[in-house]
């Protein structure tokens, strides 16, 4: 699942220094605990940590309270945090930390994705001021597949925590339980809700590569291309950019040279060689030397002097190899390398090497007639 990566990552980061969702949650504590909660939810996780020794709790308030704290400083163990957590759901349910414990405990199920125990768990919250066990409930739900409870649960989220810690990742999870239900629409207006939201998307290239997807899902490819360029405008050294990528060449196997990849490879000028005159008039028809069939498709480096055709750039070898096979399959000289220079788009396929000029311009009016876009080089 898309959105999960979004799941992950913020449980890591949240067990750490979980940011308190209402400090309107009141617990009944004395002032020097109140003075270490108020440390707390200002992150100085090294003062606390120093401090817990001190502390005599009395109350149960008190007791679920530092058993919580011990639970956020530990950094040898998930297992001694989970004790420490365990203790304290066991031993002190009712309490405003006892709940947070319920709700830290959760988390560290999502992160072994024990999705059930995760929503076990989830649903002992019984206090209305900890709406972000919704999130939590709507990511299990994702992990479950299914579809229907996710919605409701980010919705209950994005209900009560309008301007919360997870509001776009639950629009995500919305939008990804939304596709899965082959509902694109939907899914498209949902993204369109999140953009109306002052400050959203704060992941600008995930909610295009997402709003890219359902458009290209629902049939309307322009708009689903002048989305994933947006999204590898923004950059191109990411993992979603390479998610982009792959979708941009489903999208031209699909509708050939109406897709335009040139923004995905912006070329110098000196590549290309200028069209010459001759080109104009009549093209010779002329006959290409056919490859050796064992001849391979993959060079050890950049192809030997000579005039070719350049076919396209990939991010991922599989295209390369692809179009290459391709283009073999059109009875033309083709093959791919590896160009170290261009980290982004290294894979680089061709066709070639062509004798004449006239066997050069014979061969791209048939990679064009066969919806490949290419252009004339000289090496």
């Amino acid at each position: 699942m898309l959105a999960t990566k979004f799941a992950y990552r913020e449980v890591l980061l949240a067990f750490v220094l979980l940011a308190l969702v209402s400090t309107s949650l009141h617990a009944n504590m004395r002032k020097n605990f109140k003075a270490l909660e108020t440390s707390y939810e200002r992150g100085r996780i090294n003062e606390i940590a120093s401090q817990i020794s001190t502390l005599k709790p009395s109350s149960n308030e008190e007791k679920a309270f530092v058993l919580f704290l011990r639970a956020m400083v530990e950094n040898k163990s998930s297992q001694v945090s989970s004790n420490y957590l365990q203790q304290a759901i066991s031993s002190y349910p009712n309490t405003k930390y006892g709940q947070l414990c319920m709700l830290q405990q959760a988390k560290l199920f999502v992160l072994e994705r024990r999705a059930e125990e995760a929503k076990t768990m989830l649903d002992k919250i019984n206090s209305s001021q900890i709406p972000e066990r919704y999130y939590w409930l709507a990511v299990c739900e994702e992990m479950a597949d299914r579809p229907s409870s996710v919605i409701s649960n980010a919705e209950n989220y994005q209900r009560l925590q309008s301007r919360g810690e997870y509001l776009e990742e639950s629009y995500y999870l919305i939008v990804n339980a939304y596709m899965g239900q082959c509902k694109y629409q939907s899914a498209i207006n949902t993204l369109n809700k999140l953009a109306a939201i002052k400050g959203y998307p704060t992941d600008a290239q995930y909610f295009h590569y997402l709003l890219g997807l359902a458009y290209h899902r629902a049939g309307n490819w322009q708009e689903a291309l002048s989305n994933y360029q947006q999204g590898m405008e923004i950059t191109r050294y990411s993992q979603v950019a390479y998610m982009i990528e792959d979708q941009i060449f489903e999208l031209k196997a699909k509708h050939g040279s109406k897709v335009d990849l040139s923004f995905l490879y912006p070329y110098q000028k000196l590549e290309i060689l200028e069209a010459e005159t001759s080109e104009e008039t009549e093209q010779q028809v002329v006959e290409i030397e056919t490859p050796p069939a064992d001849t391979p498709l993959k060079l050890t480096g950049k192809p030997g002097r000579g005039l070719y055709l350049q076919t396209g750039r990939f991010g991922v070898e599989a295209n390369a190899r692809s179009i290459a096979h391709r283009i073999r399959g059109l009875k033309l000289p083709s093959g791919y390398y590896e160009d170290r220079s261009r980290k982004d788009v290294p894979w680089v396929t061709f066709s070639g090497p062509f004798k004449t000029a006239a066997e050069q311009n014979q061969a791209l009016n048939i990679l064009k007639e066969n919806q490949i876009d290419c252009f004339k080089i000289r090496h």
